[in-house]
């Protein structure tokens, strides 16, 4: 049965915003639930030009009266529940992360469990719970049976959220994003340190947030096929990168220029915990499911591209005094951080954020 009223949090966020999108395109009414700020208000504005009905509904998750009263007076049939502090932003504040994405969490399904008739509660988890992945321990690709053994705060939060759904007793999915690519990523400095801690030969499956918002959206309407199953949503083959690829491809779309392998540096073979969180997913079951890989690699490229305007022309004319700028600066930085010859990615976040950024910490 389609759901025509669909509760979606974090709305107006990146993968948020195109699901709403599509949503509101197939005629349902979305109630938009988020933060407001300049930039959702914005957004809101963009998609009320849409057919179906928005209902913007600026709650904070943590607020489980305000949470109960949207749910019972809209009683959706379906909750997209997108809307979390993801990392490496949320190593800066654990215990307000955990409140958000854990207990914000709790507190929609306990109103979601209220309503008379149960509506499907489809969350968004990440590659994060499956921790740090050694690709020569273990080549293999993860399927949604990988056992899940986060190794930083985040990925615990997500855990710890999916035990939540699961005990709750709705029908639902678990939909585990990889590596999001789109333009109105926040390329600030928490993201720019986890770049740098990133193994250059790390395996890493990307997904363009307009395919991602798609599986969401999907999901929504087919619910009978994908209740209790954990789903991973990433790219087609041509998503299937190491990281020092995808830095390069990411450069040169900006204008910069391929920085090359000295960018990065490698991870080490011998340790487990010496990798970042993603891997390369098994996505058939995903993609029979939901059909939701439309773009390749080549196209989310250009669409980032095309997002940089005249800063890329700027960008490609100093490209040639940036790159070498940049590697010398890149190096200098790790001589300041004591790095040795392997990226050491959990050593550098725990350095920088302190021991409650790492799992377990509590």
């Amino acid at each position: 049965m389609t759901a025509t009223t669909v509760l979606v949090t974090g709305a107006f966020g990146q993968i948020g915003r195109r699901c709403t999108q599509i949503l509101l395109d197939r005629g349902r009414s979305v109630i938009a639930m988020d933060l407001r700020t300049d930039g959702t208000a914005a957004v809101e504005k963009k998609l009320s030009a849409h057919p179906g009905r928005l209902i913007p509904a600026y709650i904070d998750l943590r607020d489980p009266q305000a949470v109960r009263e949207l749910v019972l007076t809209h009683q959706p049939a379906a909750i997209v529940h997108l809307a979390a502090i993801v990392s490496p932003p949320s190593y800066r504040n654990p215990a307000l992360a955990r409140s958000v994405n854990v207990g914000g969490t709790e507190n929609l399904l306990a109103a979601a469990s209220s309503l008379p008739a149960a509506p499907l509660f489809v969350m968004a988890s990440s590659a994060a719970v499956y921790g740090s992945r050694n690709p020569y321990r273990y080549p293999e690709r993860i399927t949604p049976d990988t056992p899940v053994d986060p190794i930083d705060q985040y990925g615990e939060d997500k855990v710890l959220a999916e035990a939540a759904v699961r005990a709750s007793g709705l029908p639902y999915a678990l939909l585990r994003l990889g590596g999001v690519m789109s333009p109105d990523a926040h390329f600030d400095g928490d993201y720019l340190l986890l770049v740098r801690a990133t193994p250059g030969d790390n395996r890493m499956h990307m997904v363009d947030s307009r395919d991602a918002a798609l599986a969401f959206a999907n999901a929504v309407d087919r619910g009978a096929s994908v209740a209790g199953k954990v789903l991973l949503i990433g790219g087609n083959e041509s998503y299937v990168k190491l990281y020092r690829d995808i830095e390069d491809d990411i450069m040169a779309a900006v204008g910069v220029g391929r920085l090359g392998p000295s960018a990065s540096l490698p991870g080490d073979p011998t340790d487990d915990r010496g990798w970042a969180f993603t891997g390369w997913f098994d996505t058939t079951e995903s993609q029979a499911l939901l059909e939701f890989q439309q773009h390749d690699w080549q196209q989310s490229v250009a669409w980032l591209a095309e997002s940089q305007g005249r800063l890329r022309v700027v960008l490609r004319l100093l490209g040639p005094i940036l790159r070498p700028a940049m590697r010398a600066a890149l190096r200098m930085q790790r001589r300041a951080e004591r790095r040795g010859p392997y990226a050491d990615p959990w050593r550098l976040i725990a350095d920088k954020y302190g021991a409650a950024a790492l799992a377990g910490a509590d």
